[in-house]
């Protein structure tokens, strides 16, 4: 599928391809894509990126090279912490929460193609996103006790994808699976050969970009519905459903029906 443009943002870097989808590339090959500031800070610039563009309507994420991500460097990312003040310590930490929350809350479908090593903050980026396609030699661990701490994202969210006994082993022991297991237990939704990933991923990046504009808002459900009663998700969900039929997307459907075509949606 042929680019349309490159954003280059230091660390990381979103494609625009054809077929309104864009790759958002963790780019620190030569260190695995360990996380630092520099690139906690890239990824918020790349969430605006994607969010200011109405042409994007899907996004793969995965790692250059030989990882999706490594953590935390070492260097930049873990050591430091504990020579930090209370509020020098507050501020890093509380901007690597809204880099999660920014990844979560993307209005657009996050699709994460896990290639080699997805561990500790790697591991709770990839737990970000809306959809999950590893690799079989993909290596995944919530590596934060390893380090004698406790996972950011990964205490909120991981419980959600697998069993609260899974979250509780992988988060205790900080053990490596590989992506056959990861699918098993429900970490990923799919697991495919190393040279099948990045096509499989695109493939349903390209499909998803071409549904209608309810598709963010279903995200947003499903999202939102998790802090609320079953009272508050269903008025959440009226008020949102008000919103999509309203939509160009859903005239464009009902019109489709009646004329027994396939409808061509515009994400609008």
């Amino acid at each position: 599928m042929s680019i349309i443009e490159t954003h280059d943002l230091g660390t990381v870097t979103v494609i625009k391809h054809e077929g309104y989808y864009a790759t958002l590339l963790l780019n620190r090959p030569d260190v695995l894509n360990a996380m630092n500031p520099q690139l906690l800070e890239d990824l918020g610039k790349a969430c605006e990126t994607i969010e200011t563009d109405s042409d994007i309507r899907a996004v793969v994420m995965t790692g250059a090279g030989r990882a999706f991500c490594a953590g935390g460097d070492i260097h930049e990312d873990v050591e430091p912490l504990r020579h930090m003040d209370p509020t020098g310590f507050n501020q890093y930490l509380g901007d690597a929460m809204t880099t999660y929350r920014n990844l979560m809350n993307l209005d657009v479908p996050l699709i994460a193609a896990v290639n080699g090593h997805a561990v500790g903050g790697g591991f709770d980026i990839l737990l970000c996103c809306d959809i999950r396609i590893a690799s079989e030699d993909a290596q995944l661990g919530e590596f934060f006790v390893r380090m004698g701490l406790v996972p950011e994202a990964g205490n909120i969210l991981l419980p959600r994808l697998v069993s609260i006994g899974w979250a509780k082993l992988l988060a205790f022991t900080g053990d490596l699976i590989d992506g056959k297991k990861a699918e098993q237990i429900g970490l990923v939704e799919q697991c495919v050969p190393q040279e099948e990933l990045l096509p499989t991923a695109e493939a349903l990046a390209k499909r998803l970009a071409a549904g209608p504009k309810s598709i963010g808002a279903i995200k947003k459900a499903i999202n939102e519905s998790y802090d609320m009663s079953f009272e508050a998700a269903c008025d959440h969900t009226l008020r949102l459903q008000y919103q999509m039929v309203h939509t160009q997307d859903h005239a464009e459907a009902v019109t489709a029906f009646l004329e027994k075509r396939k409808p061509a949606f515009q994400g609008q």
